[in-house]
């Protein structure tokens, strides 16, 4: 009744999502260190004086605050500053006869002070150390209950990299996802005019002699600096905004809030595919919209080389980290595999790769525009793409199977041409369907259908009376003729679908069977041992190499199911441990500890790891695919959820 009444006046509910989001954040505040972030426009303006400043009132205030790793470049007031605090000493790690200093991650969690300072947020260790890049090191002494400071600058955010590149003109290669930034407390702006920062510059205070007066000619020059402080501030205006309105939402504060957007961001394996999920992402923050990036392998093109294999890992890899869904699709017609996913998907907003040729009016992008009704479309074009040589730009009229299968049939007319009164028409028949078949096996259904019809013609015009034109005195031939080529159709389709079935087939079955069969498995068994020995058997199903199942006993981790000879050393246990005392993947195929021979995944469900799956692959790069690297996680997803109703 009293739910009715608010009703009738007109009370707003908070937006459950929203509510979900803070008692989600609130959750992880409770459990987890907080993250306080020093967000700068270009070196020099103060991140890690402020920084060091801060961590001094913090501790006058009766905090335990060390020094984790701080670079103060030799600056001497940052260096005064630094020396009034504790500082835990680096690990000094040797590679190629040089000595590297890092944090020693293991020493700060061993001293568990209650805030640590760790400069340069976006730094990518020194190979051989636990996690690939500083972040990630952040990320698990915020698990610890470690509250970290640290300092980077705005041309480190990944989804921002392609717009600074253009600015600047200068790849970042050291970038930190958008997803990370999710995780702070609070993203402290250290600003400082332009005019400013150059005049500390001039005066030695950020580069020492000449560096000063290079560095001002080129990366630091009013222009750049201009727009780099422009998109820090706007970086920082759109991440408030959304503060904002989560907070109105989960307060039900009257607004006027739009219907769920959905934007569709279709790339294809491109040296710009990644650019593109870099916009979509920036474009779904503006939007406050849900974002999935799309890629469709045409059946008729073939598989991909290695170089497009990699744009498209690199660029999904992106979408992953900046929180998007990733959908994975092979089809006879990307055009057509858009659009249903779009209007099956209640997507909202389809962006496009820009067309760069002059063949628009046949390519997929023109008919997903004309045939989208009701679903916006925008147009991606790549800042700073160089212009495409005119050749290029004119489309290929004749596709590569057109003309092949044009000389194969010009090659099988000139053989019946020579043997014409040797032997039977009816072989001759046979001879001209070979191309009819060739382009079946080896090319696309287009193709063969077009060898098909071509030679039906070429075969009345030379080989059926009156010879020479279309006209046909003897229906019998062109009868016989037309009902092998009916059947090399046929075969052609089937030759076409087994070509494009099979490979993903043999994909997909691992998957299923690891997954689908996985979950039958588990759901009708009640005793523990039974599940381990499920487990077991269906991580050997999945791909060649040895496995292991690892449990918690008496403080560490045992052995209880998997094969004898897998290969622990000190180093694959380690590994082992730590992503069982993390609830994070590890090892081989991932960016912590990818050093391992194994491949490590936490069994954990509702925030509780149960155990670890070792996977030792014959061929992990061959395994760990765009399209199977998730099976061992929802393996281990799948094994702990059925460990945790056993054990209710």
């Amino acid at each position: 009744m009293a739910l009715n009444n608010s009703l009738l006046r007109g009370e707003r509910r908070p937006a459950p999502e929203d509510l979900l989001t803070l008692a989600n954040a609130e959750e992880r505040s409770n459990r987890e260190g907080k993250l306080i972030v020093y967000l700068g426009y270009a070196a020099g303006v103060g991140k890690t004086y402020t920084m060091l400043w801060d961590a001094l009132q913090l501790r006058g205030e009766g905090n335990d605050v060390v020094i984790g790793y701080v670079e103060t470049h030799k600056r001497v007031e940052t260096d005064t500053l630094a020396s009034r605090l504790e500082t835990i000493p680096p690990a000094r790690i040797w590679y190629q006869g040089l000595e590297i200093r890092e944090m020693d991650l293991d020493a700060v969690i061993a001293r568990k002070p209650a805030i640590v300072l760790v400069d340069e947020l976006a730094h990518t260790n020194a190979p051989n150390s636990r996690h690939l890049k500083r972040y990630q090191d952040i990320e698990e002494l915020l698990r610890a209950g470690i509250s970290v400071y640290t300092t980077v600058n705005i041309q480190h955010i990944d989804s921002l990299n392609n717009a600074i590149s253009q600015i600047t003109g200068i790849q970042v290669s050291e970038t930190v996802p958008d997803t990370f930034f999710d995780l702070a407390h609070d993203i402290r702006l250290i600003d400082l005019t332009p005019e400013a920062l150059q005049t500390r510059m001039k005066a030695g205070k950020v580069y020492l002699g000449d560096m000063a007066s290079q560095a001002i000619e080129h990366f630091f020059s009013t222009g750049n600096l201009v727009a780099l402080r422009q998109l820090t501030l706007r970086y920082l205006a759109q991440r408030t905004d959304r503060q904002m309105v989560t907070h109105m939402r989960a307060r039900a504060i009257p607004g006027p809030w739009p219907a769920v957007e959905r934007i569709l961001v279709a790339i294809r394996p491109s040296p710009y595919a990644e650019a593109m999920v870099r916009a979509a992402y920036r474009d779904s923050l503006r939007m406050n919209a849900e974002w999935v990036v799309i890629s469709v392998e045409e059946e008729s093109s073939g598989p991909p080389s290695e170089q497009e294999r990699a744009w498209l890992s690199s660029a999904t890899e992106t979408a992953r980290k900046l929180g998007g869904k990733i959908v994975l699709y092979r089809g006879e017609d990307v055009a057509n595999e858009i659009l249903r996913y779009a209007r099956q998907h209640n997507v909202t907003t389809i962006m496009l790769g820009k067309p760069r040729g002059l063949d628009i009016l046949i390519s997929p992008v023109y008919r997903i525009m004309r045939r989208s009704t009701g679903i916006d479309i925008i147009l991606f074009d790549a800042k700073g793409a160089p212009a495409l040589p005119i050749e290029r730009q004119i489309p290929r009229l004749i596709p590569r199977d057109y003309l092949i299968t044009l000389v194969l049939i010009l090659a099988a007319t000139l053989l019946n041409y020579l043997l014409l009164g040797t032997i039977s028409t009816t072989n001759l028949i046979i001879i001209q369907l070979l191309p009819v078949v060739v382009s079946a096996w080896f090319f696309s259904r287009r193709a063969s259908l077009f060898a098909a019809v071509v030679s039906i013609f070429v075969f009345d015009i030379a080989f059926v009376a009156p010879y020479y034109t279309l006209s046909i005195s003897d229906w019998e031939y062109f009868i016989s003729f037309t009902g092998y080529v009916i059947i090399a159709f046929m075969i052609s389709h089937l030759a076409n679908r087994l070509r494009y079935l099979l490979p993903q087939i043999r994909e997909s079955e691992a998957t299923v069977a690891a997954v689908a069969g996985l979950s039958k498995d588990l759901v009708e068994t009640s005793d523990y041992d039974e599940v381990l020995t499920i487990l077991a058997d269906h991580m050997h199903s999945f791909a060649p190499g040895k496995v292991s199942i690892l449990v918690p006993e008496d403080g560490g981790l045992k052995v209880v199911r998997g094969d004898e000879d897998y290969p622990f050393t000190d180093k694959e246990r380690t590994i082992a441990r730590w992503v069982y005392d993390n609830g994070e993947m590890a090892g081989k195929g991932t960016d912590t500890l990818p050093g391992g021979t194994g491949h490590y995944v936490p069994m954990k469900a509702h925030g509780l790891v149960y155990g670890v799956l070792a996977f030792a692959f014959q061929n992990p790069d061959a395994v760990l695919t765009l399209e199977t690297k998730g099976v061992p996680e929802s393996m281990a997803q799948l094994g702990a959820l059925a460990l945790e109703r056993l054990m209710k």
